[in-house]
């Protein structure tokens, strides 16, 4: 078989495994490359998902199950991320006085410091990603993932 007919031919039966796989492999690739851009900060690129919806939510703060609902990348620890942030001093939990049950965490001023910082590192991962794929390219590639997950959404909306 030549290089040309290896190369268009799908590696699995159905191409939306193949799909499926590839869009698992970038989603992954692309969670180091945040994780990268975060650790200079001595944070997660899961704690900085958690500071950017607290920094949002600033000053009234969050609670878990907010924070939780409001992730993009669901997960189970946010809890002990929290718990991290909150050790580093980037966030505080502040207690409900009708609920004393109930906490919110809320970034500190040293959490907005490191978000001020981070923005830096971010755009250098940006343009980097950007030597490889056009504007162009992104705006397709995001068209396509929303087909994925909001299949009944009407494109004339």
């Amino acid at each position: 078989m030549s290089e040309k007919e290896h190369t268009t031919h799908p590696r699995y039966r159905f191409p939306a495994m193949e799909a499926i796989l590839d869009i698992s492999m970038a989603a992954e690739f692309l969670r180091q490359q945040v994780d990268k851009a975060c650790a200079p900060l001595g944070i997660t690129g899961g704690q900085y998902a958690i500071l950017r919806l607290l920094k949002r939510a600033y000053p009234e703060g969050m609670s878990r199950t907010e924070i939780v609902k409001n992730l993009i990348e669901k997960t189970t620890d946010v809890t002990r991320q929290i718990d991290g942030l909150e050790s580093k001093g980037l966030a505080e939990r502040i207690r409900i006085q009708e609920d004393r049950r109930l906490s919110l965490a809320r970034i500190t001023t040293e959490g907005m410091v490191v978000m001020e910082k981070v923005d830096p590192l971010f755009m250098a991962m940006l343009s980097e990603i950007s030597k490889s794929i056009s504007e162009e390219d992104c705006r397709e590639l995001s068209e396509l993932c929303k087909k994925i997950y909001s299949p009944n959404t009407d494109e004339t909306e």
